[in-house]
């Protein structure tokens, strides 16, 4: 019988560390020194390849740590969604495997074991390496270790030298490929190295702190708590424990000491708080945990922890903290950096979570690994809730019979589990354990959860691969409809056990994600929807040189990575740089902790907050008058009566609408609008910082022309007709109309060009797809050819009416070719004395059999206008972009802009820069000569906020065409764009966002039909 061939450590699924201590809590002995630095760095092909020592100068470079060796020149970054990027075929690697050994040299600080009570223990921390590593210190194997995203500790204590002066040499071999790799597939760069912090770190030997756990606990009403402190000690002689507790304004609440016999290993210490300030996402109220451990008149160990009071549980189907059912606005959110990939900065990872706590994230998921320990600590001390999650994906393997549900697995899994629990479990961030995600489902996720259970009952678990939550306790899902969700919310109707949670929606590729308002609706409608996380945070494009075009944020592909998936690691509501967007805007909008509705005069508030009342928040309120054609004034305004702060968690009530008798009934829009704002400065903003805001129609509007000034009949008109051509001359204008194409080509006023040669209004229906569109409506839009519309013109007439004005009626099929639907169309232009000019529009499909589609990206008049037309001003939602589906963080009012801030620069270019709810807007020169512009729809204006789309419209002002959108893959692309004019888009209808790149297409009543559409459109000149 043939032997079984051993296979070495990165390659045997049993084998995940060799000589690795015990996980621990995160914390860091008094001595401490940091590794991270310059380090000797070789690169090897295979694991085979590597060379014995770093004497051979020329085969040896250097590499910062942490960081990736792909990013200093090693290798490639590598992207891929869910596919591996090798041959699947676990537990083995392939077998060309890069494989980075690592060198620096250390002395351990003098005074680390000068003294009989000085003497300590050494260990080597890597708190993260991927993908696996052999460890040796001067020469000697130490251990192994996998788990890229765990913390690994060595003890080295024999074999380090520690005289003064004595150098010591570490020595990592990483392999970029293990075993470990097939539970890694993590929807990210493949990238490797050592990427988070090393330490050396000294205990006392004499006695020590290995581990310790805190928990609290409440009595049944919420009030007073326990609080347990759970020690593990190694001890070689009798000490003395000192146990301090602060609150968070310093003053002693606890102050214990106990006598310890060095037999002594585990010490259990519990202290009754009476009321204490309980810790909440809202308000993380944070108590001082001191530990010290004496010997004599010397302290041997000092650890610090801070503890909030709190408690978890599942109770009447609800997720509950401290009692109170909570709803989670998340975020999923990767460790990512655009230059550094994942070995990011904590002042970087900080501004992350500052960011999200301006814009009203409360819960962070992290996906799909344990995150840099300082996460969890941040999130404790800025307020967040966090749902820790294992190392563990295995999405590429589709089958579990492959690892989840392989019996030579389970040790793998649980260990993954076991690392991160015991690391984090101190952090009051931290309120749900997840098993990993999109693993599918078998014995070994079994064997977590039963761990975990017993590890740490005080925590639920989550894993949204269990369907049936058999071995979790919440229902998560991903991406689901609105539909569907509300089935899911109220199947069970109101007695139910579990809650359900999505640990993934409204994704965030691109220009969206649509449709978010519709999903918060439905968390705060349905008891047991209890929220959930976007995904996800931040685009990962990661930085890298082009030739051509400077530098790019590059995605799959961009480094000759093969096979790959392209922009889907640009998913983020954040770009790449980590700056928000205007998906980002919107969420906060739409999550905002205040809601402000009106009901009849009066204003009803409500606090959406689960603990925190709005006492912290201040309001002030302005009417706004909006003239029908001019600029805002601002009325009244002054401070809301302050008895609204004390509006519980939850509760509402309804107040007078303030400066309502500054109101006259007439034409002009009237709006309110209420900010609440930051009373005081907090750790994450000033005062001041607007936190919610409101704005309410309170009279208003008329329909709009383009600029008030009457349509005169035509004065002295030289009309010439030819075959091809109509040319009309003025005494202020000049004209001329393409009678084969049915295009206006020129329109100058007083000698000045309003528009580019040729460049009149055009009807027209194609945008650049968006990512969501792209893996939406688009691949329908492109079959049925949509992007491949033009124009037969079947019939051009003309006639001086009798209002004196020019009147051009041309009729038109609009359609693809190869198809047999299409628009038939009948445009009619007014040419008035004035100069002005009415297009009327009437557009109905011609059906052609199983080829009409159901949805179009847009229906409008497109033109082109002279370069220098380099400032918009418009009256509707401004100042950002906003769609029918994402305009909720857009307020009502007029704006002004240059084109160039038009643009949204999303770092993969596609449809952008759209404004809704318009009522007017102009583009004008520098000396404010330029073209204004207002479209209605037949029979539609505005009455109020829910019918506010019936009575506006929609308009881009770029200085790109769709055509160098659709091009670019990268934003630097478009630098090298220079059109000789600007597009002008004036829509009556524009398609939805939705989030169909990993998600539903736009809602039902967000999608743009292939319908009859007329309205009117009014240009005129300005600024003569």
């Amino acid at each position: 019988m043939e032997s079984e061939i051993p296979q070495p450590d990165y390659a045997n699924e049993r084998v995940f560390q060799r000589n690795r201590l015990p996980p621990r809590a995160y914390f860091l002995p008094k001595h401490n020194l940091s590794l991270n630095g310059r380090w000797r760095f070789h690169y090897a092909a295979t694991p085979l390849h590597v060379v014995p020592a770093s004497n051979d100068r020329d085969a040896w470079s250097t590499v910062e740590v942490p960081g990736h060796w792909q990013l200093q020149g090693f290798g490639h970054p590598h992207y891929t969604n869910f596919q591996f990027p090798f041959p699947t075929n676990p537990p083995f690697p392939p077998s060309q495997n890069p494989t980075g050994t690592y060198e620096t040299e250390f002395c351990v600080p003098n005074g680390w074991d000068g003294s009989p009570y000085a003497k300590v223990d050494y260990r080597l921390r890597f708190e993260g390496v991927d993908s696996a590593f052999h460890l040796y210190v001067n020469g000697v194997e130490v251990g192994y270790s996998q788990g890229s995203r765990n913390a690994a500790e060595f003890d080295v204590t024999d074999l380090l030298a520690v005289v003064e002066g004595a150098t010591n040499t570490l020595r990592v071999r990483v392999y970029q490929w293990s075993d470990g790799s097939y539970v890694e597939d993590q929807d990210q760069w493949w990238l490797s190295g050592i990427f988070r912090d090393v330490l050396l770190l000294a205990f006392p030997k004499i006695g020590h702190i290995e581990d310790f756990t805190v928990r609290t606990d409440f009595d049944r009403h919420y009030r007073d708590a326990e609080l347990t402190v759970n020690l593990h000690l190694v001890l070689m002689t009798g000490v003395a424990l000192r146990v301090t507790l602060r609150d968070p304004d310093g003053s002693v609440v606890v102050l214990d000491s106990v006598r310890l016999g060095h037999t002594v290993d585990v010490h259990k210490c519990s202290f009754s708080i009476s009321n204490p300030r309980k810790w909440t996402a809202e308000t993380p109220d944070l108590y001082h945990l001191q530990v010290d451990l004496v010997d004599g008149d010397h302290t041997l160990q000092t650890i610090s922890q801070p503890v909030g009071f709190r408690k978890v549980e599942i109770k009447n189907g609800n997720l509950l903290v401290n009692g109170r059912a909570i709803q989670l606005r998340g975020v999923n959110h990767h460790d990512n950096h655009p230059r550094y990939g994942r070995a990011v900065p904590v002042e970087f990872l900080r501004r992350d979570l500052v960011l999200m706590k301006q814009h009203n994230v409360n819960a962070i998921r992290c996906s799909h690994y344990p995150s840099n320990p300082h996460l969890s600590m941040l999130a404790s001390e800025l307020g967040f809730y966090v749902m820790d999650e294992t190392d563990l994906e295995c999405h590429g393997l589709y089958d579990s019979k492959y690892a989840s549900d392989n019996p030579s697995w389970e040790g793998v899994y649980v260990e993954r589990i076991r690392q991160m629990v015991h690391r984090d479990k101190n952090q009051p961030s931290v309120i749900i354990w997840s098993l990993g995600n999109e693993s599918g489902y078998g014995r070994n996720h079994r064997a977590m959860y039963e761990w975990v259970k017993k590890a740490d009952p005080t925590r639920p678990v989550h894993y949204e691969g269990d369907g049936n939550a058999e071995t979790a306790d919440m229902y998560s899902y991903m991406y689901k409809d609105i539909e569907s969700l509300q089935w899911l919310g109220t199947h069970d109707g109101d007695s139910f056990a579990k809650p359900i949670v999505l640990c993934e929606f409204g994704h965030a590729m691109g220009n969206g994600p649509g449709g978010l308002k519709e999903y918060i609706d439905m968390f705060r409608k349905h008891r047991r929807l209890q929220g959930g996380f976007i995904w996800e945070w931040a685009n990962h494009g990661l930085e890298k040189k082009d030739e051509k075009w400077g530098s790019i944020y590059a995605f799959g592909g961009d480094f000759g990575d093969t096979p790959n998936d392209g922009n889907f690691v640009m998913d983020g509501l954040c770009s790449s740089e980590h700056e928000p967007g205007p998906g980002l805007k919107e969420y906060k909008k739409v999550i905002e902790p205040v809601v402000v509705v009106r009901v009849g005069d009066g204003l009803k508030i409500r606090n959406m907050y689960d603990f925190a009342s709005l006492d912290h928040l201040c309001a002030r309120w302005q009417i706004s008058q909006f003239p029908t054609w001019g600029n805002e004034r601002i009325v009244a305004s002054g401070q809301l009566d302050t008895f609204y702060s004390q509006l519980g968690a939850g509760t509402e009530t309804t107040v007078p609408i303030p400066g309502l008798h500054h109101v006259v009934n007439g034409l002009d829009e009237w709006w309110l609008t209420i900010s609440f704002s930051l009373r005081h400065d907090t750790l994450w903003a000033p005062a001041g910082h607007e936190v919610a805001w409101a704005q309410l129609p309170v009279h208003g509007g008329g329909r709009y022309g383009a600029v008030p000034s009457p349509q005169l009949p035509l004065q002295y008109p030289n009309i010439q007709d030819t075959e091809a051509m109509l040319h009309v001359a003025c005494p202020d204008f000049t004209l001329s109309f393409d009678k084969i194409r049915a295009v206006l080509t020129k329109w100058s006023f007083r000698g000045r060009d309003l528009l580019f040669p040729g460049g009149g209004p055009q009807l027209t229906f194609w945008r650049a797809p968006t990512d969501n569109d792209y893996h939406g409506d688009a691949n329908d839009w492109y079959w049925r050819g949509v992007h491949e519309l033009s124009h037969q013109v079947q019939a051009v007439t003309h006639t001086v009416n009798i209002a004196g004005a020019l009147q051009i009626t041309a009729q038109t099929l609009v359609a693809p070719p190869g198809r047999t639907w299409g628009f038939n169309t009948t445009t009619t232009t007014y040419i008035h004395g004035n100069g002005s000019i009415l297009i009327h529009t009437r557009t109905g499909p011609k059906r052609g059999e199983n080829e009409t589609p159901p949805t179009i990206p847009r229906v409008g008049l497109e033109l082109k206008l002279p370069r220098e037309m380099s400032n918009v001003t418009w009256f509707g939602r401004g100042p950002g972009e906003s769609y029918r589906d994402k305009k909720y963080a857009q307020r009502i009012g007029i704006w002004q802009q240059p084109v160039d801030a038009m643009t949204t620069p999303y770092d993969c270019p596609q449809e952008n820069g759209n404004r809704t709810n318009t009522r007017w807007m102009r583009v004008e020169n520098p000396r404010g000569f330029g073209l204004a512009a207002t479209l209605h729809r037949e029979g539609g204006i505005f009455q109020d906020e829910d019918e506010e789309d019936e009575g506006t419209f929609d308009f881009t002002v770029q200085k790109y065409g769709v055509d160098d959108l659709e091009r670019a893959r990268h934003a630097a692309e478009l630098k090298g764009v220079d059109n000789p004019w600007v597009v002008l888009r004036l829509d009556v209808g524009h398609h939805g966002l939705g989030s169909a790149a990993c998600g539903p297409r736009p809602w039902e009543e967000h999608k743009l039909g292939c319908d009859g559409y007329e309205f009117v459109v009014e240009l005129e000149a300005v600024g003569l």
